[in-house]
């Protein structure tokens, strides 16, 4: 079995093959697959590798297994090829693939790239809701600042790399470690204080901004407002780790068939 992983993101589509290990098959500009269209753009993929189905995560709400809303994909993302595939929310995606790697038994793992996203896992399940579960980054924080969704006031219209561009390149802004002085931050650690109490969980962070974030110091402010209660915060260093979590989301699904 050979299953094409495939991580549509805000910005880039990542894309791995899975055959027992997994193999990076590159990384593109997500404008310009949606310009020659989605779908033959994972068609060319699947001749070149062979692969025999496909799992997707992508960067949609869904609600009752329907695509429902993509703020931050060029359009609302219509999938259809001739083999088998799963399509499932790329933080989802990226919460599956945590809990493969840490085997917290129950986790909110968080993505921070373009936006923010976030999936659960309760008792070694991935916890969809009614398909909108865990999505942390449209939490109201106050404000009128306008998120990405049309809502204003949400965290991803303050944390995230679109929004953290008006202080400039968002990779010096890690790198110097300015980041950690901003309001911004501090909201987007007192969301995860807030939502531990909810979930009590583990805290997994992943995503090309968040995995390079300094675990110190994000427990830091993330414990000062847990009180007594201090949960475990780690990262996945892997940029393609959405793009795996939907190749085992793919696997399972093949499974229950």
């Amino acid at each position: 079995m050979r299953i094409l992983g495939i991580d549509i993101g805000g910005t880039n589509i990542d894309v791995v093959l899975y055959d027992g290990d997994f193999h990076s098959k590159g990384s593109f500009p997500t404008k310009e697959a949606f310009s020659s269209g989605i779908n033959e753009f994972i068609g060319r993929i699947v001749e070149e590798t062979g692969a025999s189905a496909v799992g997707i995560g992508a960067a949609v709400w869904y609600k009752n297994n329907k695509p429902v809303y993509s703020p931050n994909l060029p359009s609302l993302p219509e999938i259809s090829l001739d083999l088998p595939t799963a399509v499932e929310n790329d933080a989802n995606c990226f919460a599956v693939y945590a809990h493969h790697v840490f085997d917290f038994p129950n986790l909110l793992a968080i993505t921070v790239g373009t936006g923010i996203g976030s999936g659960i896992v309760v008792n070694g399940e991935l916890y969809r809701g009614d398909g909108f579960a865990g999505e942390i980054g449209h939490w109201f924080v106050g404000g009128s600042a306008l998120c990405s969704c049309g809502g204003r006031g949400h965290l991803e219209a303050y944390f995230g790399g679109r929004a953290l561009k008006k202080y400039g390149n968002v990779k010096e802004l890690v790198s110097s470690g300015k980041i950690y002085s901003l309001r911004e931050f501090e909201m987007f650690c007192i969301v995860i204080a807030n939502a531990v109490k909810l979930l009590d969980s583990a805290i997994v962070l992943g995503g090309r901004l968040g995995m390079n974030l300094d675990l110190k110091k994000v427990r830091e402010v993330v414990y000062r407002y847990m009180e007594k209660f201090e949960p475990a915060i780690v990262a996945m260093k892997d940029e393609l780790a959405v793009a795996k979590g939907a190749c085992l989301v793919c696997l399972k699904a093949l499974s229950e068939s």
